[in-house]
């Protein structure tokens, strides 16, 4: 019987050992040490392995190979000229083993180098690495410790040819098992696995493992983009698709009351139309906000978690809108909040539709946290006219919109009857006061009062006051400059919604002036009243003396006639004004503003007088002053004052404190106010004459 060869390579050693013994060598005599590259296992279960030929003296090369649980190794010699070989072992796809390599030289005496780097086939184990049978785990060993590249995965069923499916640079892998891996029965199917491992100088084969695997994995949720509704009123739910590649459709859901409902399933499309009318979990987008989710739906009928979209659901927007509310005339729209929309709405767009023209944005409503939105169309909205409106998204990007149903609106306010500004009139020489009138108070919220100073340019609205639902009733402009010039006025009725019911006639308040003809005539004139036209009866001028009516006025001219002329050379020195009435054919008035007399203020003073003399009392003469502003004063040289008075008609006398002053040059000082309120002080000095 033969020895076993590791028996012979064992004597051989010893014999080699003794050789050394006899006829030893210098360190410089050894045969190089190589490197082993690469080792792979083969399909046919052999071993190929491959080195780099050393530089030096050697004979040949000693391989030597075992399996890793083998306690001892076999070896193949090899010429020095060979760089590598197949180790002839028939289960290297399922062994791992282990090699390394030698250069010897045979002498005599023979001489073996130190081993060489040691390589291991790659054994590869396969497990599941899931829950379920969906997750393969591969786990293997590196090549040489240390030794980096990129290992690529392969996988294959019990028949046919690897394909690659994977890569890493570790040293392991999970391959995550999909259609048409899906389950049969209660199995799965048989999957061979490989791993192979490159670098620059190395392509090495692992041995192959299997494990039974089916598809239980669930899909990635898709994600819902926007959900919008059509023209003719049907929601459609538009998403992102599910990254994972084996998704075949999806699964469409509903919320009703507080839990998700499935409503419908597509195909591998990303939008769905919801025409699904007949289904009991149909919701009418035009009458609802519906809340939608989705699931994706693989090949063998795994579904996604939802995880996704049931936490953040997607609505469409129900738009509500009335005019009964505000006056039938103004549309007051409501709307609830479109949530997890990304990027987020910021902007709520309404757009509105008259009488089936183009549609027209009118206003927008920015995004808060609000659940709900509400907008009022400033629009007066015409009677019989029919409105649409509708409320779309505005998103950060403008990448998604959705839109709400359309609502049509018709509005039919009470028309307002009679509505007019009645008359004008200055009042108190400080304001106007307009009378208003109307058939139907009750309609009116607000009257606007609008003025501007000449005929064709544009009004100014001066201000708004309450309507008390009475008529007449009367406003006031206290901003007007009365005694400066005239004013044209209109109103206009206002709703509750604030939107003009009409706009009044106009009427323009009497401007009165007075101007000097000389020879103490004067000229009064004013503009026409304007707004009664035949109406207009006639003008009545007023003159009014120490605040009474002089005898003889009023003085009445025809409505044609804006002027009088008036003899006043006896009144200067009294209070007196005029002021002119409009009188119309019911005996309405309209009075214009206040003008005073002019009366210029006259002041005469001499420049001497002897107390026993023809002017024993210095005094002056003043016409046209204010009663109560006088004051007239003497002073002597030293400043003191030795007079003073506020009464016109007192003078002096000469006396200071009681005695006779000296005979001298005293300073005087007159200050007054004229009729107009102007302030006036004279100086100037008297000679005292003894």
């Amino acid at each position: 019987m033969k020895k076993p060869a590791s028996v012979f390579f064992t004597l051989l050693l010893a014999l080699l050992f003794l050789c050394q013994l006899a006829f030893p060598v210098t360190a410089d005599a050894q045969p190089p040490v190589p490197v082993l590259n690469c080792i792979s296992a083969e399909d046919d279960g052999s071993l190929t392995v491959s080195w780099a030929i050393p530089a030096g003296t050697f004979d040949g090369f000693r391989l030597f190979y075992k399996k890793v649980t083998d306690p001892l190794s076999n070896s193949l010699d090899l010429t020095n000229t060979t760089g590598s070989t197949s180790i002839p072992v028939t289960d290297a796809l399922t062994a791992g083993y282990e090699v390394y390599l030698t250069t010897i030289v045979y002498g005599p005496p023979v001489q073996i180098s130190g081993e060489s780097n040691h390589l291991r086939t790659m054994k590869l184990t396969v497990s599941n690495a899931g829950a379920g049978n969906g997750i393969a785990r591969l786990d293997w060993n590196r090549v040489e410790a240390g030794n980096n590249g990129v290992f690529n995965i392969y996988r294959r069923e019990l028949t046919g040819t690897f394909t690659q499916i994977g890569q890493t640079t570790g040293i392991f892998y999970q391959d995550t098992i999909t259609s048409p891996y899906c389950k049969v029965g209660t199995a799965g199917t048989d999957l061979y696995y490989q791993v192979e491992f490159s670098s620059a100088s190395c392509v090495s084969r692992s041995t192959v493992a299997s494990g039974n695997f089916f598809d239980d994995n669930l899909p990635k949720d898709p994600v819902l983009s926007f959900v919008t509704i059509d023209n003719a009123g049907l929601a459609e739910v538009h998403w992102t698709h599910s990254p994972s590649a084996d998704v075949g459709g999806y699964v469409v859901g509903v919320k009703i009351g507080q839990n998700y409902i499935d409503h419908a399933e597509t195909g591998y499309t990303d939008v769905f139309t919801d025409d699904q009318v007949s289904l009991p979990t149909y919701y009418n987008p035009c009458y609802d906000s519906v809340i939608y989710v989705l699931r994706a739906r693989d090949i063998c009928d795994n579904q996604s978690s939802g995880a996704i979209n049931y936490q953040f659901p997607h609505n469409t927007l129900h738009l509500r809108g009335e005019t009964q509310t505000l006056c039938d005339r103004k549309a007051s729209l409501a709307w609830n909040a479109y949530l997890n929309m990304q990027p987020e709405v910021n902007a709520y767009r309404i757009l509105r539709t008259r009488n089936g023209a183009a549609p027209v944005e009118i206003g927008s409503v920015a995004a808060t946290a609000a659940t709900f939105y509400t907008y009022v169309d400033d629009e007066m909205l015409t009677p019989g006219d029919v409105y649409t409106y509708r409320i779309e998204t505005d998103n950060g990007d403008n990448s998604m919109a959705s839109s709400s149903c359309e609502i049509q609106l018709v509005p039919d306010p009470e028309p307002l009857t009679t509505f007019g500004l009645d008359y004008l009139t200055v009042t108190n020489n400080e304001l106007i006061d307009i009378t208003v009138s109307s058939d139907s108070p009750h309609l009116i919220s607000e009257i606007e009062l609008w003025r501007s100073e000449s005929a064709g340019s544009p009004a100014s609205r001066i201000s708004t006051f309450a309507w008390e639902a009475m008529s007449p009733e009367m406003f006031s402009d206290i901003t007007a400059q009365v005694n400066e010039t005239s004013y044209y006025y209109y109103v206009v009725a206002l709703d509750a919604c604030g939107f003009e019911l009409e706009a009044s006639n106009t009427a323009r308040s009497i401007y009165l002036q007075i101007s000097d003809l000389g020879n103490d005539e004067f000229r009064l004139s004013w503009n026409n009243y304007e707004d009664w036209g035949a109406n207009l009866l006639e003008y009545s001028i007023y003159r009014i003396a120490d605040g009474v009516v002089e005898a003889g006025w009023p003085v009445t001219v025809p409505p044609s006639v804006n002027t009088l002329n008036d003899f006043a050379g006896d009144l200067t020195a009294n209070r007196t004004t005029y002021y002119v009435e409009a009188v119309r054919n019911d005996d309405v008035t309209s009075r214009s503003n206040e003008v005073l007399l002019p009366a210029e203020a006259n002041l005469l003073i001499p420049n001497a007088f002897r107390p026993d003399g023809i002017s024993p009392v210095f005094k002056p003469r003043v016409r046209n002053i204010e009663q109560g502003s006088y004051l007239f004063a003497i002073y002597n040289r030293w400043g003191q004052v030795v007079f003073e008075t506020g009464n016109t008609a007192e003078g002096w006398n000469g006396l200071s404190n009681g005695v006779p002053a000296a005979a001298d040059i005293y300073a005087w000082v007159v200050k007054f106010n004229d009729l107009h309120g102007n302030q006036f002080a004279r100086r100037g000095s008297v000679i005292l004459l003894r």
